[in-house]
């Protein structure tokens, strides 16, 4: 009977011994699922143990530290610390966002809120004593808050050209300039667009287009441009220089993940000078402008996009009554930062002013152009 304790103690510590190794085979998969997403990826650290780091997980699960850039039309501009600058689709590319540092977001109500995020597939929340909550369908647009004001801004330069020589002596340039800046709340932007071209020591060609905007946004799709200038010069339509001043207000008609298209309008004043003009004729033209815009990205592939711009200008008779500039183009990514674009543009003005001689330069001037962009 004096083994019978013995032999029950034994049996006891056989049975604890057991279920301490099956615990321990159980616990750590346990434990790597309640942290594990429905993608398989973990949550690298909490906000504050971040190293400074912005963190993105893709949609494979797996995720990737660096600085966020920017989001703007449903994609994620992001600064890899092993990939360099990405582009990422935010609706099929991102599943969760964790920032170090303090971010802008824009909302669909027009609201903005500040700080670091964490966001996930369904809400977007804040680091830090901020308990707010709020639906990831609801973010408009995102930007660092102001700790670099580098990051707000984006550059684009264009070049193309051609020289022959032999029996036709022939040079002919364009370049395309663009820089933006923008934020969560607003856009600036300052573009450029020069043509020249020289055939046997003789000009055929010299153009100059410069405007410059400031977009504010009201709600998801709803913005308005309290300021809007343009600069324009091209002796052989006449045009010396003309300067025009406009107030819009716009909408985005279509804005989804492959598609956006907006439209703006308003109220405007046109200045212009002409070249040459009949004898008896005055140089220069001023009038009230209603002025119009129109802007399609159409993302075809991640390598290929197409834009499509139209702006018209309605005037009076002596400044031409009726001008649109259209300009149709086709990029297609050669690296992250190079692309390689072919260009169609359409400028056409209703009612030409007839110089000195009494000639009248043509209504329609057209342009075909192949060039590198560089983006940075």
């Amino acid at each position: 009977m004096a083994r019978d304790p013995v032999r029950r103690f034994v049996t006891h510590l056989s049975l604890a011994l057991g279920l301490v190794v099956s615990l321990c085979s159980i616990a750590p998969s346990a434990f790597s699922q309640a942290q594990e997403s429905p993608h398989g990826g973990v949550w690298p650290a909490p906000p504050e143990r971040l190293a400074g780091w912005d963190w993105v997980q893709l949609d494979s699960g797996e995720w990737i530290k660096g600085e966020i850039i920017g989001l703007y039309d449903k994609k994620l501009n992001f600064d890899s610390d092993h990939f360099n600058e990405l582009t990422l689709d935010w609706d099929d590319d991102v599943t969760r966002v964790l920032s170090a540092r303090s971010m802008g977001v824009r909302l669909s109500n027009g609201e903005t809120v500040y700080g670091p995020v964490v966001i996930d597939e369904q809400y977007l929340s804040f680091a830090g004593p901020l308990k707010e909550r709020y639906a990831r369908s609801a973010i408009v647009a995102m930007t660092v808050k102001g700790e670099r004001e580098r990051d707000l801004w984006r550059t684009e330069i264009g070049l193309g050209g051609s020289l022959k020589g032999g029996n036709v002596r022939e040079k002919s340039y364009n370049i395309d300039l663009g820089v933006a800046r923008r934020t969560a709340l607003s856009r600036f932007s300052i573009s450029y667009k020069g043509a020249m071209d020289e055939t046997d020591g003789v000009q055929s060609e010299e153009s100059h287009r410069a405007n410059s905007r400031w977009d504010r946004f009201i709600g998801t799709s709803l913005y308005w441009t309290p300021g809007y200038i343009e600069y324009y010069r091209d002796r052989f339509q006449n045009i010396d220089a003309r300067a025009t001043y406009g107030v819009f207000i716009g909408y985005y008609l279509i804005d989804n993940r492959a598609v956006t298209l907006s439209v703006s309008g308003g109220p405007g004043y046109q200045y212009q000078e002409f070249t040459t003009a009949p004898a008896g004729q005055d140089l220069t033209q001023e009038t009230g402008a209603f002025l119009a815009d129109a802007n399609l990205k159409w993302d075809i592939t991640d390598d290929i996009t197409y834009y499509l711009s139209y702006e018209p200008q309605f005037t009076n008779e002596e400044t031409g009554r009726y001008k649109h500039y259209l300009e149709s183009s086709l990029s297609l990514d050669i690296t992250d930062r190079l692309e390689l674009d072919l260009t169609y543009s359409w400028n056409r003005t209703e009612k030409p002013q007839v110089d000195e001689n009494g000639e009248l330069p043509e209504k329609n001037d057209y342009t075909l152009t192949i060039g590198l962009t560089w983006n940075y």
